[in-house]
């Protein structure tokens, strides 16, 4: 349709010879590999990657970051592969956690900025594979009507990165807090008013919190699967393939 209307079409995928890598203009692979699972994770992580790349070299064609910002910005991507490796003992952690999550009428994941699709990632992993009801949220505007469900029985599970926008996104938390959800915070620094705690490392830059608390999300969703005795990689009513509009 988008070809249809005279636009440019760019494709971003992890499939070589897909219907969308044919029929666009141009296509970046991800090269991610073969992803079993049919809840996908790797192809978001590489997708991340790429959007963060793509932006980089558009900022370099139009001159609106210097030289040295966009060195800084590719050491960064470089501490990728690093900032993904969850420590074997905070697996564990979430492991056990994932006990406390397998009731209740539902959760809300919450961030700011980028942190908020990171949310709507976590809350659509949790649905895919646990049939249990999730929605992302932006931190920000859970005063405009979805605070009116928090109860002990609501779970949040609250990004809160050290280097985006902290204060804010705790303040938020906070008042969910005090209105008895029950609060799982994902964050390099601790958080006193969390009934459940995953401490993140601490990074130099926001978007390697991104990642590694992206694999955190991704474990959650996993472990509370498992708890309920579902196939992971088969979750139901879901296929690899997708042919109808």
């Amino acid at each position: 349709m988008a070809k249809a209307a005279g636009l440019k079409t760019l494709v971003i995928c992890n499939v070589d010879n897909s219907s969308m890598v044919r029929l666009a203009d141009a296509s970046i692979l991800t090269r991610a590999g073969i992803e079993k699972g049919v809840a996908s994770t790797k192809a978001f992580a590489t997708q991340m990657t790429v959007f963060w790349m793509l932006a980089l070299y558009v900022a370099q064609l139009r001159n609106t970051l210097s030289t040295e910002a966009i060195k800084e910005q590719i050491s960064a991507l470089r501490e990728i592969p690093n900032s993904v490796k969850i420590d074997d003992n905070l697996h564990e952690k979430i492991r056990r956690l994932s006990k406390r999550y397998l009731h209740g009428h539902g959760f809300f994941f919450i961030g700011r900025d980028v942190f908020f699709p990171l949310a709507l990632e976590g809350a659509l992993k949790l649905k895919e594979i646990t049939y249990l009801h999730a929605e992302g949220y932006p931190s920000g505007e859970m005063k405009h009507g979805p605070i009116a469900m928090a109860d002990p029985e609501l779970f949040t599970i609250a990004l809160m990165p050290k280097g985006l926008l902290y204060d804010k996104t705790k303040s938020n938390v906070e008042e969910l807090s005090a209105r008895d959800s029950t609060i799982c915070a994902i964050s390099p620094v601790t958080f006193d008013k969390a009934d459940d705690f995953i401490q993140t490392q601490e990074h130099d830059h926001y978007m390697l919190e991104f990642f590694e608390m992206m694999v955190a999300l991704q474990l959650l969703s996993m472990e509370i699967s498992v708890r309920l005795g579902n196939d992971v990689d088969m979750p139901r009513n879901l296929a690899k393939s997708v042919t109808v509009e």
